[in-house]
């Protein structure tokens, strides 16, 4: 039994060991690739790509083949893939029309030369290396398509439309990849002479893998190119590709190093040496300028960070002024509104006409031809009005409150600070907050008396220390304004009844 045991724990170690030497790493390489968004520059172009034919480039898509009779179009990547020898291709596509049918497809190439215009999905014949197809017309009449294909080339083999390759592909399976609500991914993977594809049904936002091909002893040429291309016949579909990412894959033994790594030991010493160098010469340089010139000597601005930043009390005083300049312009607006309505008042009062005696005298004609009147809705404005201006000194109060707190907060904390010898706080600031005490208290003292005493309604408010209108005084213009209106009201609608016989 402890031989058995032993034998196991063995067998698990070495496929441990196994599967730790079988580990894979993966490197995007952003040199080979393009995805949105801003997939395309201003020009149109593709870094690293070259883009010929129909393609027409945006910043959310390549459209390789629009839905258009007869077109076609390609981009193909301008570097060679030198990288490693295994890669992985990540694509998501859409292909689809308004028929439902739809021709002819699309092509994804790894190549050992740059791709030209051609007649196989858009890109030339003769060709060296694998071309993946997602061809979606039947035109062998087998009733096998949408399918997709993959089929390998040595330059002296001519791709055969009419069957649809189906004597030259390696391995096919049938996949529905037009009109999906989402785009179709595929995935293209080339590792130890085994070309794997899995593919997406494009029926969920997160992409769904299932294996289409798995081909063996494949044998890809070195340093080649990417490539996709699209092409259409008398049936037409747009070919879009929205993601083309391209990685490296390495084995434990071939794992790339870190850049930093990459360089020998004696040249690295070799660059900090010289950087050491030119740092001592420039710093010679600026205390030799120095001493020769003193005058133009500027002192260096970020050795002090004060001048870029605020601390937490000063920031708290900006706030407090500016909320106090905004609490002014607001009693300001609320200033000259007033005068509005008060010439407002004593031009209606001009316009009322005058009564002796119980008898009505003559009425005042107005511009319009008419007799002046008050009318229902113009009284509903005026009630809305007050009503507006009543909140708005309710939030005002309210504010004032909030402010006041603050203030007085931020003082005990100054007051503290001097108290715990932690350096004291500036003179100037002192004097600055403590005027603002004094007009804060100023303005609550007077909001405590109005509410203390709302029967005297005439009494003045000293308020010689800020610019504001009073809110016993505003309270009075309110009265009066009311009174005024429902005078106005009785005596037009009095004015009504004389007349209406």
């Amino acid at each position: 039994m402890k031989r058995v045991s032993l034998g196991l724990l063995v067998i698990l170690c070495l496929a441990g060991v196994g599967a730790q030497n079988n580990a894979i790493f993966k490197k995007f390489e952003y040199k080979h690739s393009f995805r949105a968004p801003n997939l395309a520059q201003r020009d149109g172009s593709i870094p690293f790509w070259i883009v010929s034919g129909d393609a027409i480039a945006s910043g959310e898509q390549l459209r390789l083949a629009p839905s258009m009779r007869s077109r076609k179009g390609i981009a193909w990547n301008k570097r060679s893939f030198v990288e490693s020898e295994n890669f992985q291709i990540d694509v998501s596509l859409k292909i689809g029309g308004q028929g439902r049918v739809g021709a002819d497809g699309l092509g994804i190439w790894y190549t050992s030369q740059l791709g030209a215009l051609g007649p196989v999905f858009g890109a030339n014949d003769f060709w060296t290396g694998m071309g993946l197809f997602l061809d979606s017309f039947d035109n062998d009449g087998l009733k096998n398509n949408p399918q997709v294909s993959l089929m390998l080339n040595d330059g002296t083999r001519s791709y055969d439309h009419h069957t649809d390759g189906s004597q030259q592909i390696v391995s096919s399976c049938q996949r529905d990849f037009r009109n999906k609500p989402y785009p179709v991914r595929v995935r293209i993977e080339y590792l130890k002479n085994v070309l794997t594809v899995h593919i997406d049904d494009g029926m969920q936002p997160t992409p769904r893998y299932e294996l289409c091909m798995r081909a063996e002893n494949i044998f890809l040429p070195r340093n080649g190119y990417f490539g996709v291309s699209a092409a259409t016949g008398g049936l037409a579909d747009d070919h879009d590709i929205l993601d083309f990412s391209v990685s490296s894959l390495f084995g434990e033994q071939q794992k790339p190093q870190p850049a930093a790594q990459q360089i020998p030991l004696q040249e690295k010493q070799k660059y900090d040496e010289e950087f050491e160098k030119q740092m001592k010469e420039y710093e010679a340089e600026q205390a030799k300028f120095k001493e020769q010139h003193p005058d133009k000597v500027k002192e260096n601005e970020y050795d002090d960070p004060t001048k870029f930043y605020e601390d937490a009390t000063a920031r708290e005083l900006r706030l407090i002024y500016e909320s106090q300049n905004a609490i002014h312009q607001v009693m300001q607006n609320m200033d000259q509104r007033l005068a509005q309505i008060q010439q407002t008042q004593l031009t209606g009062s001009a316009a009322v006409p005058q009564t002796t005696g119980g008898q009505q005298q003559q009425q005042v004609p107005v511009s319009g031809g008419g007799v002046a009147s008050f009318q229902p809705h113009e009284k509903n404005e005026v009630i809305q009005s007050l009503r507006d201006l009543t909140q708005t000194i309710r939030d005002m109060k309210q504010y004032v409150n909030e402010i006041f707190t603050k203030t007085y907060n931020i003082d005990q904390k100054i007051q503290q600070g001097g108290a715990g010898g932690g350096g004291g706080a500036d003179s100037e600031l002192h004097s600055k907050v403590d005027s603002l005490l004094n007009e804060l208290r100023v303005i609550r003292s007077t909001q405590v008396q109005q509410v203390s005493q709302p029967g005297k309604t005439g009494s003045a408010t000293d308020c010689s220390n800020i610019s504001c209108v009073s809110s016993t005084f505003f309270l009075a213009i309110i009265f009066v304004q009311s009174i005024i209106i429902v005078v106005v009201v009785f005596v037009r609608s009095k004015q009504d009844k004389a007349k209406f016989y």
